[in-house]
């Protein structure tokens, strides 16, 4: 049973999600030039981090749901999902312990609601 109707809606879902993890990466590179010219403190990475988190979702849902054009809190719920599932997972291949702190659940809780929003949202764009 799929959770959202058609077959066609999990490539939707995969194409957001591919799209997300684009936006990321091209942030993640802008940061890495800025700071290769600036030294940044550990509470300005750790917010840059949480927002790049949620614009990724953001980016993902928003595009995912365009495509579906309905249940846009599910999307943006499975969606998220997802993105943390796969950012956790390359983290564990990275090398880091599979985790998870109080900011961890704290970013996992914001990419919920980041992804739930912006499913709304991007219905009725």
């Amino acid at each position: 049973m799929l959770l959202l109707g058609e077959k066609g809606d999990i490539i939707y879902i995969g194409e957001g999600l591919v799209r997300g993890f684009f936006l990321t990466l091209v942030l993640l590179l802008v940061y890495a030039v800025a700071t290769s010219f600036v030294n940044a403190n550990t509470v300005v990475d750790s917010i840059y981090k949480v927002v790049i988190t949620a614009l990724g979702v953001m980016y993902g849902t928003v595009y995912a749901v365009k495509k579906i054009k309905r249940k846009g809190w599910l999307t943006g719920l499975i969606v998220a999902l997802l993105y943390m599932l796969v950012i956790y997972v390359i983290s564990v291949v990275n090398g880091r312990q599979f985790t998870i702190s109080a900011y961890g659940i704290l970013r996992i809780v914001l990419a919920i609601f980041v992804g739930i929003l912006s499913g709304m949202l991007g219905i009725n764009m």
